[in-house]
Order: C-alpha cells, then sequence, then structure tokens
C-alpha cells in the first residue's frame, strides 16, 4: 500500500495514480523538464541516498515514543531492538527481525525459526525446486545466471502484489499500529504490498547464502518521498560488485547498471559507480 501523504508543491496531483505511475511520474520530473535531484527542494529529493534511507526516520519516531531499545555493542542489531525483535534495516539481517513503518502500521515479524513457520516451509521446498537433479555448484552457477527469473517466479507463487490482502487483514482487525504480526499470515493469504514482499525475498535469498548457495550481500531499501510514495525493494550485490535490484511490487528485477537514469535516482545510493 502506498503512503498518500499531502502532495508537495508544484507536484500533479500524483494521489490518484497507481504506484508505478507514481514511480514513474516522480523518476521523470527530477530527470526530465523540472528541476535537477540536486537541485530540488528536500521535499521532492525526499531520500538522501544514504543506505538508511526512511528507516531514519523510524529510529527517531521510535526514539520519541520511548519504544526504541538500543542495540549496545550488538552488531547484529544495528538499528536496536523493538518490543524483543531486532529492527530490520538496509544491511541487516532478515530472519528473526521486525519491519516497522516510517509511520506506525503493523509490525512485520519474519522468523524461519518458529516451530511450523510456513516461511521456512516455503523456503525448503524452493531449495529442493531449485537443487533439483543438480549438485550445489551447478546450483550456485544457475542461480548467478537466472537468479532474477527465479526470484520473480517464487513472488508470483507466494507473494504477489496484492492491496485487497492488506486491506482485508485490516478490516478483519489483524493489522494493529506497531503490533507484531507474523509474515507467515500474508504467505497464507497469498498477497501483500511492498513492504511484505522485500521482507519475503530477503529472507529467501538470506537462507541461500546461509546455505552457501549465493555468495552476495542483500539490503532491503527503503525510500520516501513526500507526496508521491513510499517504497521499498531488495538490493543485492554479488561478490564481483555487481548490484541487482529485487523489485517485486513493480514486478522489476534487474541489474543497477541496466537501469536508465531516472530508476537509478530511485534505486542508486549516492556512492554507486556511474553506469558503464
Amino acid at each position: 500500500m502506498v503512503d498518500r501523504d499531502e502532495t508537495a508543491p508544484g507536484a500533479p496531483q500524483p494521489a490518484a495514480l497507481d504506484l508505478r505511475d507514481r514511480i514513474r511520474a516522480w523518476t521523470e520530473r527530477v530527470v526530465g523538464d523540472g528541476p535537477r535531484a540536486d537541485e530540488a527542494p528536500a521535499e521532492d529529493r525526499g531520500f538522501d541516498r544514504a543506505r538508511t534511507g526512511n528507516t531514519a526516520i523510524l529510529l527517531a519516531r521510535l526514539r520519541a515514543d520511548g519504544t526504541l531499545e538500543p542495540a549496545g555493542n550488538d552488531p547484529g542489531a544495528p538499528y536496536g531492538w523493538f518490543h524483543g525483535w531486532r529492527i530490520i534495516g538496509a544491511g541487516s539481517r532478515v530472519d528473526g527481525g521486525v519491519y516497522l513503518g516510517r509511520k506506525p502500521r503493523e509490525a512485520i515479524v519474519v522468523d524461519m525459526r518458529r516451530p511450523g513457520s510456513l516461511l521456512r516451509t516455503v523456503f525448503d521446498r524452493w531449495v529442493d525446486q531449485l537443487c533439483a537433479d543438480r549438485d550445489d555448484e551447478a546450483t550456485r552457477r544457475d542461480l548467478r545466471l537466472n537468479l532474477e527469473a527465479r526470484v520473480a517466479a517464487l513472488v508470483e507463487a507466494h507473494m504477489p502484489y496484492d492491496e485487497t490482502v492488506v486491506k482485508r487483514l485490516d478490516r478483519q482487525g489483524y493489522l494493529r499500529p506497531d503490533e507484531p504480526i507474523d509474515l507467515d499470515v500474508f504467505l497464507a493469504a497469498k498477497g501483500g504490498v511492498c513492504r511484505h514482499q522485500v521482507c519475503f525475498v530477503g529472507a529467501m535469498i538470506e537462507r541461500l547464502v546461509d546455505r552457501r548457495l549465493m555468495a552476495a550481500e542483500l539490503s532491503l531499501e527503503r525510500k520516501y518521498v513526500s507526496g508521491w510514495f513510499s517504497h521499498a525493494w531488495v538490493r543485492l550485490t554479488w561478490q564481483d560488485g555487481e548490484a541487482v535490484v529485487l523489485d517485486p511490487a513493480q514486478r522489476r528485477y534487474v541489474k543497477l547498471n541496466d537501469l536508465d537514469p531516472g530508476s537509478r535516482m530511485l534505486y542508486g545510493r549516492a556512492g554507486d559507480p556511474p553506469p558503464g
């Protein structure tokens, strides 16, 4: 579900647009006839191109209401804890954590360790499919060449983009501000929006890395542009440095270097090398 913030001054009233159209309109504006991205006012840029993205807004909110538990010296919880769960943010581990909103909404718990975890069942079956009739080395080669297609098929089978699922669960009283709800609820309902999808994809890939079927790092990235959209995706960086964008909500599974300039403004980081 896209956050419906007040439209930024000068924006073309995007409230009626869906997620893809909102993002497309914004990227065209910042690289086209509108102001250059580095000259645009802060409300148009929204994201500072840093890895924390709108996680920084979230942490400020939790500090203000007294629910942020500091990480101390724990390197496994760089963003701290929330009611005993590690807060998921850019570059942090996904499984065993909780994904919270910039604004209060459901707190998505990702936990394959829980007995009876549907998430773990889906992962185990996926690995069986990936490894069928091939050894681990062949599976690694296949994932390196075909990861985008493999993830796209997995998402469509288990966690397609579907706002109606989220709205139904909300009406049924399952979604309460900052109250934990297991990702399994959305898996069982066969749908979610970007935040549920990135938790799902991130947990799946993280386990592949744990199993040494992939040599890569992953990060759940988030971007908030006031008046336009709030969005999340997975960024994967292979061991050789190649970065891949996995954006289930937009069905975009693509190498960062293959993106157009506007899309690189959306998905890129300040330190990314130029394409080419």
